[in-house]
């Protein structure tokens, strides 16, 4: 190591002259220089520019791999329910299944109690069917307008070619694996009497099908007077004193005017006529019906 030079310096302190012995004159050199550049250093700006990328990359990460995962997973999880939902509904339908053969003979067992306990004979069933409908009507003093007309229904399976009318058109969506009769009527009455008409008909024996129920006030009420014709004359009594008027000339019969003769109350009353337009279809047994046997 080289020998430090050492030598004297002069200092002057106002007037007085001071001699510093061993001054080291590389002392200024040999010593660090370092700027105070405040808080932000180096290390400060690289550690703050590390982080924010950090955080962009998490941002990032975030909105293109979380989100999307979340619905993904949430989508999934929706379509499990639901799967789960159909696979214990079709467990509830078809867990008794237990080999084709089976449930066709289960199928068939079902139709054929049905059509047995339910379903009566053609035959007596259109002229049972005929008795009840001309029965209640007559039961419930009920006027027949229109009908009561009978269409046959037949079987799903069977063509009846393909010139049909518009009626018709409209009763093919009324034909079944059964037989049956499309009936239409238009009948007259109170509103009581339609309302208990129309329940024996939906609660009898027959199996029925009431398609449509329209309800219109009647075009057969009353007749009413007419106003052109004069009012009817009263009878000829003399002549009081006009300066009593009506009140002091007993004699004198006032005769009301044509519009209160005519005159009828407002809005539905207990016993005004109404039309009842009634469509349904009742079902009958095949022809060829052989009940299934059961073991």
């Amino acid at each position: 190591m080289a020998d430090l030079e050492v030598g004297k310096v002069l200092v002057v302190e106002g007037a007085e002259e001071v001699v510093l012995d061993n001054y080291d004159s590389n002392l200024a050199t040999r010593r660090p220089r370092k700027v105070y550049s405040g808080m932000w250093g180096v290390p400060e700006i690289a550690a703050i520019s590390a982080s924010a990328m950090i955080l962009l990359l998490a941002i990032l990460v975030y909105v293109f791999v979380v989100v999307p995962s979340t619905r993904e997973v949430a989508k999934n999880r929706s379509e499990a329910d639901r799967l789960a939902a159909e696979l214990i509904s079709a467990q509830t339908k078809y867990g008794e299944i237990t080999d084709t053969k089976t449930q066709v003979a289960k199928l068939l067992t079902s139709v054929s109690d049905f059509e047995t306990r339910f379903l009566p004979a053609a035959t007596n069933g259109r002229t049972s069917l005929y008795q009840r409908i001309n029965g209640l009507i007559s039961a419930y003093g009920l006027t027949n307008t229109t009908g009561p007309d009978y269409q046959p229904l037949e079987p799903a399976g069977q063509d009846d070619g393909n010139n049909k009318g518009e009626g018709e058109r409209g009763r093919e969506r009324f034909r079944s694996l059964f037989p049956g009769v499309y009936v239409t009527m238009t009948v007259e009455g109170s509103y009581q009497n339609l309302r208990r008409f129309i329940r024996e008909i939906e609660t009898g024996n027959e199996f029925v099908v009431v398609s449509s129920v329209e309800l219109a006030p009647s075009d057969t009420e009353e007749k009413k007077v007419d106003p052109t014709k004069p009012p009817p004359s009263a009878e000829f009594q003399p002549a009081g004193d006009p300066r009593f008027g009506a009140a002091g000339n007993p004699g004198i019969v006032t005769q009301p005017a044509a519009g209160e003769l005519t005159r009828k109350p407002q809005g539905k009353t207990h016993g005004e006529i109404v039309a009842l337009r009634l469509e349904m279809a009742a079902y009958f047994r095949r022809p060829d019906f052989v009940p299934v046997a059961t073991e």
